[in-house]
């Protein structure tokens, strides 16, 4: 150790005694921190100065409407651009601000174009049109510089979309409002309109599900007058069969609507009434009353001839007028079914039914007892063909005024009552009306009118369930209409959104807010970067200490001090000036960052400690490189700098270098420097400071091996090596 310490002395004796020697000692003491001052002054925050970088907006945007609203977002981005002051921001035309950037005059530049508020606009017309804002931007200028102007262009885009949806949630809000006010509603009165209006669906579908059954109803009386009809079918057979002229007769008019019925026509446009087959019948009726007028002067010539034969005619048609009272009662049925269902007086035509079935029994008895004399006598009685025919005549009468009624006010009443629901029937009026003479067809054509009518029936008892449905969800409608028309935190929204339309707009363009928790909170960027800048600085002292000390001791100071000095001492003993010199040019450093530049730093000795040990790790590692390679390990110590600025993570986070870089982390002794330092700045957490500095000093066994050891099979190669260089006469 003595002969270590009476080396460091020698240095420092002559750099005391050499007033030159003294100056440079000084001044390689001061400039690493004029390095590292300058950087981070430089640096201290440069965002906060992004308001000089010149970025031209040209606004084009010609505006549109909404709601009868003039809208130019164009121009409201200018005006909130102008509020801005975190870019120079130059309002110019389009072609300034495209040559600006050209030129280089301008940064970047925003282009707003004529149609930008009206493609915002279009979502409102349906057709989407998704708007531009065309961003150009001068990369060659400056490399930094595009990375802030995208901040800027991102700020206008994120601005752009608050202002378009608070635009538009304004507008809404807004009309909400306007409407609030014309109507003067209240939330609960909204509410209850709508219970109202389902209330009133509900008793519509009611009352549809009274006429689904009323028209059920008429439709099962349809049905059993057809049924009646078809049972009477058999009987006018046998009475077509025993009466002569009047069988003719009958089947004459059959035959004639068979004549129609036999053309293929198309089906009926117009829906069926149930009145058609009463309308049949009436008419078959009428028919009927003119063909017994004949036949009772037919048969009264005949008595004379057959006595027995026209008793038997006379007792026919009497027959005929029975069927015929069949068939009134059957017609009487079916009218006041139908009558007291739908609602209709239909006295007056049962009145005139109960009226003609009295003539109508008159002449059958009339005519029983001319048959009986007729048997008994061989001739007629007295007037019997005069009272007869007037009989039937009064009957006839009565008959033509059933049918008046029917048509003038029952058959009307009906037939607008259930007009829509009865088309089928028309079908059965047109097979009625068409039939032929063959009487089997009409039956099959009432059995068809039957499954029709069944089938209906059916779809209507279907319809009756779905109507019963709708009925229930419609009421559970209302009740939850209900529920909300009494959830007070709803009525408060709506208030809300009425009363203030432009807080509402506000919203919803930002909804969330972001609530910044900084952990180890740094001022500034100055600041941040001090560990960098700080221990690159101190790397930077230390070969700035190998290119102007000499690493080997002169032969003449070997001398001095003996021939027993070996290579250990003389690699300390050399070493202790360098270890000074480092050490000041640390504390210089870090005491410049404190008290002049006023850095942040949470832990101020800490920081001086491990600017110390940096200095002291890599003064020894560069040293030791030095002694060892000569000029080649001042190479490698740059080389091992331009590694470390580039790979250390001092500026950009280590995850964002190439592979390359993120490998060699681990091995550069920055690393660990630098965290430490940022410790010291930011805060320390748990041991990491102190894991950090037994990192670093893992690198001082790697220099003393490199300096010691490695360095004894180096000292021929590296003295052949210097000797060629100095023969260069050019090399050092």
């Amino acid at each position: 150790m003595k002969t270590i310490f009476r080396i460091f002395l020698s240095d420092i004796k002559k750099i005391r005694t050499n007033l030159m020697a003294f100056a440079v000692m000084i001044g390689i003491c001061i400039l690493p921190a004029l390095y590292a001052w300058f950087n981070i002054a430089a640096n201290w925050d440069p965002y906060s100065n992004t308001g000089n970088i010149k970025i031209a907006v040209a606004n084009c945007d010609k505006g549109t409407k909404i709601a009868s609203k003039e809208i130019n977002i164009g121009n409201q981005i200018v005006d909130n651009l102008k509020k801005n002051t975190q870019m120079c921001w130059t309002f110019v035309d389009k072609g300034q601000a495209e040559n600006g950037v050209v030129t280089g005059e301008y940064y970047a530049s925003v282009v707003i174009p004529e149609n930008f508020s009206e493609s915002f606009t279009s979502i409102l017309s349906g057709k989407l049109t998704r708007p531009q804002i065309t961003y150009t931007l001068n990369e060659k200028k400056n490399a930094i510089a595009p990375k802030i102007t995208d901040k800027g262009a991102e700020a206008i885009k994120n601005q752009v979309n608050e202002s378009f949806i608070d635009t538009i949630t304004t507008e809404l809000a807004g009309i909400l409002n306007y409407t609030s006010e014309q109507g003067n509603k209240k939330f609960t009165e909204i509410t209850d309109n709508i219970k109202s209006a389902i209330g009133d669906v509900i008793d519509n579908l009611s009352a549809f599900q009274s006429s689904i059954s009323l028209i059920s109803t008429t439709l099962d009386s349809a049905d059993t007058m057809i049924a009646n009809t078809k049972k009477s079918i058999p009987d006018l057979e046998q009475l077509l069969a025993q009466s002569g002229t009047l069988t003719t007769s009958a089947k004459d008019s059959i035959t004639a609507g068979q004549a129609g019925s036999q053309k293929k026509k198309p089906p009926p446009t117009k829906p069926p009434s149930p009145a058609a087959a009463t309308d049949t019948v009436l008419n078959s009726i009428d028919t009927l009353y003119s063909n017994t007028e004949s036949s009772i002067s037919d048969i009264t010539g005949e008595i004379a001839a057959d006595a027995d034969k026209a008793a038997e005619k006379i007792r026919a048609t009497a027959e005929i007028n029975r069927k015929t009272i069949d068939a009134l009662n059957n017609i009487r049925t079916h009218v006041i079914t139908v009558g007291e269902k739908l609602g209709i007086d239909v006295s007056i035509m049962t009145d005139a039914i109960d009226r003609n079935i009295e003539k109508q029994n008159a002449v059958i008895d009339k005519l029983n007892s001319g048959a009986d004399t007729v048997s008994a006598t061989g001739h007629a009685p007295d007037n019997f063909e005069s009272d007869v025919n007037k009989l039937i005549t009064d009957s006839k009468k009565e008959f033509d005024g059933i049918k008046t009624t029917w048509n003038t006010s029952v058959k009307t009443a009906m037939d607008t009552a259930v007009n829509e629901v009865f088309k089928t029937l028309d079908g059965i009026s047109a097979l009625l009306s068409d039939a032929g003479t063959s009487v089997p067809n009409i039956e099959t054509a009432l059995t068809d009118a039957q499954n029709s009518l069944a089938s209906l029936k059916s779809c209507l008892a279907d319809l009756d369930t779905i109507i019963g449905n709708a009925k229930n969800k419609l009421t559970d409608m209302q009740k939850k209409v209900d529920d909300i028309s009494s959830d007070q935190a709803l009525i408060a929204f709506i208030e809300e959104v009425s009363s203030d339309p432009s807080s509402i707009g506000e919203f919803m363009s930002s909804p969330v807010e972001v609530k910044t928790v900084k952990v180890y909170p740094v001022e500034n960027y100055g600041s941040a970067m001090t560990p960098f800048y700080t221990i690159l600085a101190i790397w930077v002292g230390s070969i700035v200490l190998v290119a102007v000390l000499k690493a080997e001791i002169s032969r003449r100071d070997i001398e001095k001090l003996g021939s027993n000095v070996r290579p250990i001492q003389a690699y300390f003993g050399r070493y202790m000036i360098y270890l000074m010199v480092s050490i000041i040019q640390a504390i210089i450093i870090a005491l410049g960052d404190l008290l002049f530049l006023k850095v942040q730093c949470e832990d101020p000795l800490l920081f001086i400690i491990a600017a110390v040990v940096s200095s002291i790790v890599f003064s020894l590692l560069i040293y030791s490189l030095t002694i060892t390679f000569s000029v080649i390990g001042k190479a490698l110590a740059v080389i091992i700098l331009v590694l470390q600025v580039a790979g250390s993570g001092g500026t950009f986070p280590p995850e964002v270098l190439p592979e390359f870089f993120r490998s060699i982390l681990p091995y550069l002794p920055f690393r660990y420097s630098i965290n430490a330092m940022r410790e010291a700045v930011a805060g320390v957490y748990a041991q990491s400071y102190i894991e950090d500095l037994l990192y670093l000093l893992i690198y001082v066994a790697i220099a003393l091996f490199i300096g010691i050891v490695l360095r004894k099979p180096c000292i021929r190669i590296m003295k052949f090596f210097n000797k060629r260089l100095e023969d260069t006469d050019l090399i050092i």
